[in-house]
């Protein structure tokens, strides 16, 4: 009777336990959607009112301008953020990539937390996996787990069996390590989804992808279905089908032997204890302690087994952290003989050292590893060529290239692109010819993807003939998307061939390309910038009469027409009544530009209106710093250095900007022309005040006064 209240009591605690279990799981997938959900949806929502800003005091005498100014927003990196959610909620993979790709460096860390688990799910959707695949390793680098992770509770929150299945595959290819939270939420959704997933299989294209069908397998195998796994088998490749036929063999084996030879407390005990030694051996390391990390896994029971690969990578991983390549090499050989030094296993050690920040070590084990005839992914190469190409070590990355080739590994689409890097000035354009070289010879034609870094390269190295002759063998034949007709636009008209920069539009236009305001500023700026005012100005209000293009017509579209004619009032002026009558939004660039027209060209009569404009516009335009110096400038040069004085004493009032060498220097050339000495002695000493220093113009300007008004002792 004891004995059978110990079993009753051993029964119940092991169903409360589980019961408990999947509580905390739901609960934990729970709380990771939501994470997700604000993370996806919480941003900056264009055409929300902003808070009411504060009026403008009216400057002295005859100009009146803004005063204090919040803190400065970067709208030009908000419109790209925006630019990279909208191209992400239309799915568009390639557009998202390219975005990313020109985001500021160092601004991109924090905006790939919450872009990465989205890119994951539209590269998952995509038809040719393989290929989205290479896209987003070569935008992101490194896949966290987390990410996945986020990509994959998003996906089972929506019963998207399908979606989980690719997600499952991708992540596989890009060799993220898979969490339990992951795995956990993978065989919920397929039990749940059982109906779902012999629909997906019954709908896949035949041959199935190795890394497809093999998710596929483990859905099969986790809701037991033997019938619908045969039915996997049949959609592979010949090659490939009796390689997963052992596969599937070997995990009912493993699955069956151990079954039958443990039990499940006597495991979870096992794993505990080999988890426990892994941490152990990692905190020798840590602490630069690698004999003891060396005993603790000699003393283990090591063999060809899971658990035996799990040790061996980490005390692998520590050897090389530590710089003992020797032992490193002897474990590595080890490994090898018992047959767990399979590619998956020797590129998360690889990846492992990179993210410790440990990329020399890293190399020095990549490169035993390709000595001893094993094998890694070509993703580890990329992830150590990407390093290099950041550090700006172009030997090192070319070392490693050919260390890659000598391997068997071609150079693909990722590799071109990481090298394209390298090229940041014309001083690097010598690199360039090899680097095309290389395209040529990969197996698969370049994609619209690679053209544009190409092309950002030839732009960035100066080489317009080699821009000249790609777009020149590749146009008609690609389908260039439209961000790519914007760069090309923009790089012709930069180098003032306009000639291609209206083959390019003409192009766009012919193949249906659908336009977008960015690639219409990029048009507009070529033409002006080439002297093609006219052209521009017509081209702008062709898109305006389109109702289906009109709101392409933007404030930058206008800023750029502003530029053209920069040195004609008249015209300014009939710009921006046309912009005010169609609504367009005027901008701090926008008034400085049109500001800047009358100092240049002494029309300052008209500014009070254009003042009056930025203090009633709603919300109110607010004047920066170079609001401030135009006004100054063209106030001077016109010979009103009172005005110019009195908005000097503005600023000094509000305590919002503080005036620089230029300014002072502006208002000193002023006092020198109307020979002003008591004013020049004043703004020189509030230089002294304000611990300005003067700079040779500056002195040359006092002289200068001081000699004109016979005072040549105080210079």
């Amino acid at each position: 009777s004891q004995e059978i209240a110990i079993m009753i009591h051993s029964f119940a605690m092991t169903a409360v336990v589980e019961f408990l279990s999947c509580i905390w799981i739901e609960v934990s997938m729970f709380v990771c959607a939501a994470i997700v959900y604000l993370a996806l949806s919480t941003r900056n929502i264009p055409g929300k009112d902003r808070p009411q800003q504060r009026q403008m005091p009216v400057a002295t005498r005859r100009s009146s301008i803004g005063a204090a100014k919040k803190e400065s927003t970067n709208l030009e990196s908000d419109f790209d953020v925006s630019s990279i959610w909208e191209a992400l909620r239309n799915g568009r993979l390639r557009e998202a990539v390219v975005l990313l790709e020109q985001f500021p460096a160092e601004r991109r860390s924090g905006l790939l937390t919450t872009v990465v688990p989205r890119l994951l799910t539209i590269a998952a959707m995509e038809e040719d996996l393989l290929e989205a695949t290479a896209l987003v390793r070569d935008a992101v680098g490194f896949i966290r787990p987390r990410s996945l992770e986020a990509a994959i509770l998003e996906a089972h929150y929506h019963k998207d069996v399908k979606l989980c299945i690719h997600l499952d595959a991708l992540g596989s290819i890009l060799t993220v390590p898979k969490s339990q939270a992951i795995q956990t939420t993978l065989a919920k959704t397929y039990k749940l989804g059982a109906e779902s997933l012999r629909k997906v299989v019954r709908d896949s294209s035949n041959p199935l992808p190795w890394q497809l069908a093999k998710a596929m397998l483990h859905a099969c195998n986790v809701i037991k279905d033997r019938e619908l796994e045969e039915s996997v088998l049949e959609r592979t490749g010949q090659a490939d089908r009796a390689a997963l036929r052992c596969l599937v063999a070997e995990s009912e084996d493993q699955l069956a032997n151990f079954s039958a030879s443990r039990p499940a407390a006597n495991d979870a005990g096992r794993r505990e204890h080999v988890l426990a030694v892994i941490a152990a051996i990692q905190d020798k390391s840590n602490a630069k302690d690698l004999p003891g990390a060396i005993s603790l896994f000699e003393a283990q029971h090591v063999t060809g087994d899971t658990e035996g690969a799990q040790f061996l990578m980490c005390i692998i991983h520590a050897c090389a952290e530590n710089g003992d390549l020797i032992m490193a090499k002897k474990y590595l050989s080890k490994a090898d003989i018992l047959g767990v030094a399979d590619m998956a296993s020797l590129s998360l050690l690889v990846k492992g050292l990179m993210t410790a920040g440990k990329e020399t070590a890293a190399e020095s084990v990549l490169t035993e590893i390709g000595k001893m005839g094993l094998r890694v992914s070509q993703s580890s190469y990329h992830g150590l060529l990407h390093f290099h190409v950041t550090a700006q070590d172009r030997r090192a990355a070319w070392r490693l290239v050919e260390e890659m080739q000598e391997v068997g590994f071609r150079p693909t689409a990722v590799t071109c692109s990481i090298l394209l890097k390298m090229t940041v000035a014309p001083a690097h354009a010598h690199q360039l010819p090899k680097v095309f070289q290389m395209v040529e010879t990969m197996e698969k034609p370049a994609d619209d993807i690679l053209l544009h870094s190409m092309m950002q390269a030839c732009l960035r190295a100066e080489r317009l003939d080699l821009l000249a002759e790609l777009t020149q063998r590749h146009l008609g034949k690609l389908p260039f998307t439209t961000p790519l007709y914007g760069s090309m636009i923009k790089a012709f008209g930069q180098a003032g061939n306009i000639e291609h920069v209206r083959l390019m539009w003409k192009d766009m236009n012919t193949r249906g390309v659908e336009n977008s305001a960015v690639t219409l500023g990029c048009m507009v700026e070529a033409l002006v910038m080439n002297g093609e005012m006219d052209e521009a100005w017509l081209l702008v209000q062709e898109t305006w009469q389109s109702d289906c293009q009109r709101q392409l017509v933007n404030t930058v579209t206008y800023s750029s027409l502003l530029k053209g004619v920069a040195n004609q009032p008249d015209k300014v002026m009939q710009l921006y009544k046309e912009m005010k009558v169609r609504q367009i939004e005027c901008n701090t660039i926008t008034y400085n530009t049109i500001l800047n027209c009358f100092a240049q060209c002494k029309t300052m009569h008209r500014v009070p209106r254009i003042l009056e404009d930025m203090r009633t516009a709603k919300p109110p335009v607010e004047a920066d710093m170079v609001t401030y110096s135009t006004l100054v400038k063209g106030f001077c040069s016109s010979g009103d250095l009172d005005t110019a004085l009195g908005l000097l004493e503005e600023m000094r009032n509000q305590g919002t900007y503080k005036a620089d060498e230029m300014l002072y220097n502006t208002l000193l050339s002023g006092c020198a022309r109307e020979q002003r000495i008591s004013d020049a002695l004043r703004i020189i000493k509030e230089m002294r005040d304000t611990g300005t220093p003067p700079s040779n113009y500056t002195l040359s300007m006092l002289a200068k006064l001081l000699g004109r008004c016979k005072r040549l002792g105080q210079v």
